[in-house]
């Protein structure tokens, strides 16, 4: 028998209802645009509207967004796929990232400012905060985009400014309120792209990647692409798996980041977007079509190739390198790279990976600490009946676990060693260990693990703090989860000193799922 590995993709639809189509059922709704005081539905940003809980069917409950630009107001659409005219509208104070688009046309406005700088060596790129809106008098707020300027050559020794641009009033705000806009040092050592220079040429959102080692299936999973990864009327949460089957065995129903976040020791705090594909190298084919990459040798993001922000594709990438598939995707959040990255053993260990990088600008030499939050919805064979446990250090040589009965939060400190999710009828299961890179949490950080009852409408913490923290301790109240449909949340914690780095200073942080047979 060939012992041969082959990596197996195809597009799949997903359960939902696309972007077109919630733009359609806002021009079917003159209340809609009545409440948002639009005439043309064309000008509205939309959300995709995913189908919401497990193995969803044609009733299944859906959320999406409508949000309007011009007058930076949105709305959030709420209902049942089998009933789309009972749709339910209330106000959202969330606002969507700038998109491609706007981006484009909002550099477009800026370089046909008189005071543009001149120069070859100018670059606009997108900076932190991505958005820098205006109050306006009347209660009112203007949408602006910010953008920042690199100037290497400036002969002040300027070499960033963040600046807002109004796109629909074609104006340049050169010092808005509360940014730090004109910096002469420069951290790190990749200059960016232009903000304007990465597209997106459609392809599928999703797949289904299968990984069969001569007549065996090993792994057997659906794969979303960061762009269209949940929540979708959120920031997105990297690359994201669903339906995670080991040798025909359910083991998780979802895998992805939500939350992701840093604050620099100085107070300064963003929530980061996890959804915006940026370029990177991966050499092979695209057996489904734009965004998705079977490679023939490793893919290499900004964190092995530290020099460049450049690259030959933008999307998801997979290789086999003979013990495991990564499944890999860089994303971009102002000046940040992050790369999102997933390890699946053909032994059936899953490892969670998450890398940090920047392009130059004026912020990361200082101390400042990221965290990633990983929500892991675990389904060992099947949605209920599932328990977690905790395996404490005793001096024992077979430790005893600790069951969770109820919600709850921990830190990850002695005498916790790891925590395993079994079924109760099988008990197969996984076991969730730390990496040796992960930290602890401080107080902003908040916690380490979350132990939760599943609930639709937890993919995230919805609208942070205003320091940017991850709200999850909301849905902690006390629920009980022995023998439930149980979710996890890990946090991972990434501390950079540019001047004093650390001994992992490059690498990725992340956890280890081992099963238990």
């Amino acid at each position: 028998m060939s012992d041969e590995v082959r990596v197996i993709i195809e597009a799949v639809t997903r359960p939902g209802l696309s972007a077109e189509r919630v733009r359609q059922i806002v021009a079917e709704h003159p209340e809609i645009l009545a409440e948002l005081e639009v005439a043309e539905p064309g000008r509205l940003l939309v959300s995709g509207a995913e189908a919401l809980g497990h193995d969803p069917g044609d009733d299944a409950p859906f959320r999406a967004t409508v949000f309007d630009p011009a007058g930076n107001r949105g709305l959030e659409l709420s209902g049942t796929l089998g009933r789309l005219d009972h749709t339910e509208v209330r106000p959202t104070a969330a606002r969507p990232e700038p998109s491609r688009e706007e981006l484009a046309a909002a550099a477009a406005v800026l370089r046909a400012h008189p005071v543009f700088p001149t120069g070859d060596d100018v670059v606009v790129y997108r900076p932190m905060p991505p958005l820098a809106d205006l109050d306006n008098p009347d209660g009112t707020t203007t949408r602006r985009p910010a953008l920042g300027l690199y100037t290497p050559s400036d002969p002040t020794g300027l070499r960033h400014r963040i600046v807002a641009v109004d796109v629909h009033a074609r104006t340049v705000d050169w010092t808005p309120a509360g940014i730090n806009v004109r910096m002469h040092h420069d951290c790190e050592d990749t200059v960016p792209e232009e903000v304007d220079a990465l597209t997106d040429r459609g392809g599928p959102d999703q797949v289904r990647v299968r990984v069969v080692r001569g007549d065996s299936e090993l792994w057997n999973l659906i794969v979303v692409r960061p762009r269209a990864s949940s929540p979708q009327d959120g920031a997105g949460s990297g690359v994201e798996l669903r339906n995670v089957r080991y040798k025909g065995r359910l083991l998780l129903r979802q895998a992805h980041v939500p939350i992701l976040n840093v604050e620099y020791e100085e107070g300064t705090t963003f929530r980061d977007g996890v959804s915006f594909e940026t370029r990177f190298s991966a050499t092979g084919s695209d057996p489904v079509g734009w965004g998705w990459r079977l490679c023939t040798s490793a893919p290499r993001t900004i964190i092995e190739r530290p020099t460049t922000d450049a690259g030959n594709f933008q999307g998801v990438a997979f290789h086999h390198d003979g013990e495991q598939l990564r499944i890999v995707s860089e994303l971009a959040a102002g000046w940040y790279r992050y790369a999102s990255d997933w390890r699946l053993g053909d032994d059936g260990s899953i490892r969670p990976r998450f890398g940090f990088a920047a392009t130059r600008n004026p912020m990361t030499c200082k101390v400042h600490r990221h965290h990633a939050y990983w929500r892991f919805d675990f389904d060992i064979d099947g949605a209920e009946n599932d328990v977690v446990e905790q395996i404490n250090e005793t001096g024992s040589i077979i430790p005893e676990p600790a069951p969770i009965i109820r919600e709850t939060s921990r830190k990850r400190r002695h005498p916790a060693l790891y925590w395993q999710v079994r079924d109760k009828s099988s008990g197969h299961g996984l076991q969730l260990h730390p990496g040796p890179f992960d930290g602890t949490a401080d107080a902003f950080g908040i916690s380490d693990l979350w132990f939760l009852r599943h609930h639709p409408g937890e993919l995230y913490d919805g609208d942070p703090d205003p320091r940017n923290r991850a709200m999850l301790n909301r849905f902690v109240n006390g629920e009980s989860i022995n023998g439930a449909n149980l979710v996890i949340w890990y946090a991972g914690h990434y501390y950079h000193d540019q001047a004093h780095p650390q001994p992992h200073q490059g690498e990725l942080i992340g956890p280890e799922l081992i099963p238990i047979p």
